[in-house]
């Protein structure tokens, strides 16, 4: 009889035998992980987070019969929601996120003007700012980072996650996890420095 207390090895090689039960198990030992990741990187939209969570486990339950076991189980949901997000990027699936609110960030290291359109069109940056919005700028900024940079960051400044464990769940040398987190940290101080500095 397959439970919560059963080893997720055993899970895993019921589910990939097609038995939902243990599907089900496994989703309900991972749901709050793949939920908080969808949440933060479709920016707090919680309509979006459910759409991005509720993918994750349908593209799982069709692959899982081809999950190895060559990474955690934890590491392989986490590619296929992260994956899933950047299609939702790259094909404007999600252009709500563009049309509402943007910011414009310079490249690293380039002073450009930077511009932030907040979705109220009569709310100013700096009247936001000094009615205690700050938060909701930082995190509109966060949202407009390049895909990778944002993923790391949220992984790593956010979740809380160590170097290594990052390089390990996106798949890049260690080096590569340092320097987009340190690009990311750029370009969100490019972006904010105009408006927080005031």
């Amino acid at each position: 009889m397959l439970d919560k207390n059963t080893p997720e090895f055993d899970l895993i090689q019921a589910a990939r035998k097609g038995d939902g039960e243990a599907f089900d198990i496994l989703v309900g030992k991972h749901a709050s992980y793949i939920y908080n990741l969808s949440y933060h990187l479709c920016g707090g939209n919680r309509a979006d987070t459910d759409d991005l969570a509720q993918m994750t486990f349908i593209r799982a339950y069709r692959a899982i019969a081809r999950f190895e076991g060559r990474s955690e189980l934890k590491t392989w949901l986490h590619r296929i929601c992260v994956n899933l997000w950047k299609n939702m990027v790259r094909g404007q699936k999600r252009k709500k996120y563009f049309q509402h609110q943007s910011i414009h960030m310079s490249p690293a290291g380039k002073d450009e003007q930077v511009t932030i359109d907040l979705e109220d069109k009569r709310i100013s940056p700096m009247e936001a700012v000094e009615k205690g919005q700050t938060s909701e700028i930082i995190h509109q900024a966060i949202n407009q980072l390049p895909p990778e940079e944002k993923e790391v960051m949220v992984l790593r400044d956010i979740q809380g996650y160590t170097y290594e464990e990052i390089a390990q769940l996106c798949k890049i040398p260690l080096g590569t996890a340092k320097s987009r987190l340190s690009r990311a940290r750029r370009m969100l101080r490019t972006a904010l420095e105009p408006i927080l500095r005031r």
